[in-house]
């Protein structure tokens, strides 16, 4: 009893293993499944900001970071581009480091690039530029050797937005300007929506406003995103408020506020908008709406974690509360950017919120513009660091570039003698194998030549063969005429004379006449058999032959024979002896058929299966063992004709069921 429950136990444990076992495909389907429509979602610029920094989350949990495939390393690429688009810098960190790993295990160097780009975007949001560019640098490396000219373009962007945020804006200008002539070269459609903004930026900061609000129109007549819009009217205004211009730059940043579709699409960007709106009610002297807008602005900024135009709202209240000769509150808000600017890292930003501070702050005014002249020598150097450390890795980059343009250089010289050989080699095969039809048009005339002497040769035998034919009949016909029919009727006269006397002495007399009719039989023998070579040749004579020897045998016999004929067979192009052996086949086959066999049906099958005319002979008789040795002569007989015809002879029979006999002659 024991031993059956714990058979029954390893069953049902066997059973449940086997279940488990058998979803993990369909399981990891799923997963995939669900990591791409997460994804989708979390790139859905419609939908509320938080809820795609969840999607994303979750796009990120349901991925199988067990396995190292293409599949799962695809997936992480895209959460971790959108936790730098979602500013989510530590899941980032990690993201990037683990791409980076799975990639150099799974020996792709196309991934370890673009896992090398994602450790740069982290360290260029974290305000570390010159590790973002020595990764970005070692990615456009590996990119550019296996000649991927768009992703090349990207990490182009990424470098270009590095150089602006080490406050290089003419290096990113130019960098701009080189995605634009690659675009060009390569014909690339890629819309140039962020590559006008980033270039309108550069030119901001390079205080010249004007241009800079060329490119950003430039970038509004494209078809751009929702999401985009809110960056670009925040680029614009600021541009607006710069030239004095605050009428535009009210109605734009006005549109973004008043919509609050943009506050679930982006909160961030809309805060920075309203910050702005705030700005520009401060430049236009219109303060009644103030400092709320600010407080609200700081609400979104906080509650979403936000860096970016966060210090510059302080900055604007430090400027309300100045306006307002709340020096308090304005040096506070001025002391608070200048922190939050130390925190992102952006001298440009501490510089410009020390400048506030100073204004603001009489009593430390000295203290901190000593900090901002510290900080602004810092900013120099670190800004001519980063451009010698530019410098120098473009330069090794270049310089892989130029060694590899000389390999393409190469390969395009060896590409061009191996094709010119090929061609050379073509040309000369097409010249000899022209020869060689001209030879083999040659051999054919000479053929034709020699066939046509040929037939003239063959129409001067055949026109003797008939000749000696003829003369051959009308010898028959004198001895059939001369010989035979003269004896019978000699024979008949003198054995007429019994109709009128039957006497001994008459019979005797007569008996001599009935001798003759057997030399007159014999006589006949002789030259039937002399005609019998040449019967078969009559063009329906053969057909004729059989079919009476078919109804003789239905006649005489039980066994009823069917005869099936070809209508394709041309009996004119077959020979006298094939057809006589053929006929004297048959003639075995049936007599054996009808003394053996016992068969009520037989028959007899003649086609053309061209080169060879085929013959069966089927019967559904009883049978027999072909594995015995016939007593007879019959079948051997048929083989020797078939052998003498050089064709294939097969017999089969089944016991108490059937026979048949194939035949298959060369024509």
């Amino acid at each position: 009893m024991i031993k059956k429950l714990l058979l029954l136990c390893c069953l049902f444990l066997a059973i449940l293993y086997s279940c488990d076992q058998k979803p993990n495909t369909k399981v990891s389907d799923s997963k995939n499944d669900s990591v791409k429509k997460y994804l989708e979602l979390a790139s859905n610029d419609t939908l509320a900001y938080d809820k795609r920094i969840q999607y994303n989350d979750k796009a990120y949990s349901f991925i199988d970071l067990s396995r190292n495939d293409t599949i799962s390393i695809s997936s992480l690429y895209k959460t971790t581009n959108n936790f730098y688009r979602f500013n989510d810098l530590t899941k980032l960190r990690v993201a990037s480091n683990l791409m980076i790993k799975k990639a150099l295990l799974l020996k792709n160097n196309y991934w370890i690039a673009l896992g090398y780009k994602t450790k740069g975007l982290y360290f260029m949001n974290n305000s570390e530029n010159e590790k973002a560019i020595f990764y970005f640098f070692k990615a456009k490396k590996i990119l550019s050797s296996i000649n991927k000219d768009n992703d090349i373009i990207n990490v182009l962007n990424n470098i270009s937005l590095t150089q602006y945020y080490a406050g290089d804006f003419l290096g990113s200008n130019k960098t701009e300007f080189e995605i634009l002539r690659s675009q060009k070269k390569l014909k690339n459609k890629i819309s140039n929506e962020n590559l006008y903004n980033q270039i309108g930026n550069n030119l901001a900061n390079l205080k010249q406003d004007d241009k800079a609000l060329e490119y950003y129109k430039k970038a509004t007549k494209l078809k751009i995103s929702f999401r985009f819009k809110q960056i670009i009217t925040n680029n614009m205004s600021s541009s607006y408020i710069e030239i004095g211009n605050y009428k535009n730059a009210y109605d734009e940043l006005n549109s973004i506020v008043q919509n609050k579709k943009y506050l679930k699409i982006n909160p961030n960007y809309y805060a920075a908008s309203m910050s702005l709106l705030g700005y520009c009610y401060l430049k236009m002297n219109k303060l009644n709406g103030l400092p709320n807008i600010f407080f609200e602005a700081e609400k979104i900024f906080k509650k979403n974690n936000s860096t970016n135009g966060r210090n510059y709202n302080f900055i604007y209240l430090s400027m309300y509360y100045e306006k307002n000769n709340d020096v308090n509150n304005a040096i506070l808000n001025a002391k608070k950017a200048v922190e939050l600017s130390r925190e992102y890292k952006n001298p440009s930003d501490i510089m410009y919120s020390l400048k506030q501070l100073i204004k603001v702050d009489k009593f430390n005014a000295s203290k901190n513009a000593q900090e901002y002249i510290r900080v602004n020598d810092r900013m120099q150097i670190a800004e001519r660091n980063f451009r010698d450390k530019f410098a120098r890795i473009a330069y090794e980059t270049d310089e892989i570039s130029q060694e590899k343009d000389k390999a393409i250089h190469q390969k395009w010289v060896i590409t061009g003698i191996a094709v010119t050989v090929i061609l050379i080699i073509v040309l000369l095969l097409i010249i000899t194998h022209q020869r060689t039809k001209q030879k083999e048009l040659q051999l054919l005339q000479e053929q034709q030549k020699a066939n046509e002497e040929i037939y003239q040769l063959m129409l001067t035998q055949k026109a003797k063969e008939d000749a000696a034919r003829q003369t051959e009949k009308k010898r028959i016909a004198l001895e059939l005429h001369d010989g035979i029919m003269n004896k019978l009727a000699s024979t008949r006269l003198n054995l007429a004379v019994l109709s009128h006397k039957t006497d001994k002495a008459t019979i005797d007399n007569c008996i001599t006449h009935v001798n003759d009719i057997y030399k007159i039989e014999q006589e006949i023998r002789l030259v039937s058999h002399d005609l019998n070579q040449e019967v078969f040749q009559q063009e329906d004579s053969f057909i004729k032959i059989v079919e009476d020897f078919v109804k003789e045998q239905n006649h005489n016999h039980k066994t009823h024979f069917e005869l099936e004929i070809d209508s394709e067979l041309d009996w004119k192009k077959i020979s006298s002896e094939i057809k006589m052996h053929l006929f004297r086949i048959i003639q075995e086959a049936s007599y054996n058929i009808s003394k053996y066999a016992q068969a009520k049906k037989a028959t007899i099958s003649l086609v053309l299966d061209s080169p060879n005319i085929c013959m069966s002979i089927r019967d559904d008789g009883i049978g027999f063992d072909t594995s015995d040795t016939p007593k007879g002569i019959g079948i051997q007989n048929m083989k020797v004709r078939v052998k003498l015809l050089k064709g294939k002879f097969t017999i089969n029979s089944s016991a108490k069921t059937s026979t048949s006999i194939n035949i298959a002659i060369p024509i």
